[in-house]
């Protein structure tokens, strides 16, 4: 993601797991990463702002379980 004020890519300051229908049985539950982006121009006025996030789908079918040797 870019800065809107100066057009130089931000940094991942923070990033947080969130749930979507998680509420009732009845939904599909959805996870997703919710990225939180900074600024990292020390000439910008935005630096060292939040200037936006984005949420990215957590895929479960990457997901790998650990096996057991016997």
């Amino acid at each position: 993601m870019k800065c809107n004020a100066c057009g130089v890519d931000a940094y991942i300051d923070c990033t947080e797991v969130v749930f979507e229908g998680d509420e009732s049985p009845d939904t599909e539950t959805k996870a997703y990463y919710n990225q939180h982006f900074v600024c990292r121009n020390p000439a910008c006025p935005n630096n060292g702002k939040e200037i936006g996030t984005l949420l990215i789908p957590v895929s479960y079918t990457h997901l790998t379980l650990p096996t057991t040797s016997r």
